[in-house]
C-alpha cells in the first residue's frame, strides 16, 4: 500500500535471518546508499530510523533559522513531501 507521504509492505526473514528493504521502500524513507540506520526493538516491533551523517546544527541568520550541515541526497520533489508531511 502506498500513501502520499509514506509506504507500507510485508517483508519476509530470509533463511539466514536477513531482511532486504526494496528501493521503494527505502525511497519512501529517504535512505540512501551507505545510509546509517539506528535500529530499535520492541516487543513483535522492530524499528529502523536514519542516523544522521551531519555534523551540522540550526543556526538562526537573520529572520531565518538554517543548517549549517551538509544537505542530505534527497531529491528536491521528495524533501518537499516529507517536510508537507512532517510530524513531531
Amino acid at each position: 500500500m502506498c500513501h502520499i507521504y509514506g509506504m507500507t509492505t510485508t517483508l519476509r526473514v530470509d533463511r539466514s535471518n536477513r531482511v532486504v528493504l526494496s528501493r521503494d521502500l527505502r525511497r519512501a524513507a529517504g535512505i540512501v546508499t551507505g545510509q546509517s540506520l539506528k535500529a530499535s526493538a520492541l516487543p513483535g516491533r522492530i524499528i529502523l530510523e536514519v542516523k544522521s551523517n551531519s555534523k551540522g546544527r540550526l543556526a538562526r541568520r537573520g529572520k531565518l533559522m538554517v543548517w549549517t550541515g551538509v544537505v542530505p541526497r534527497t531529491p528536491l520533489a521528495d524533501a518537499v513531501e516529507q517536510a508537507r508531511h512532517y510530524e513531531r
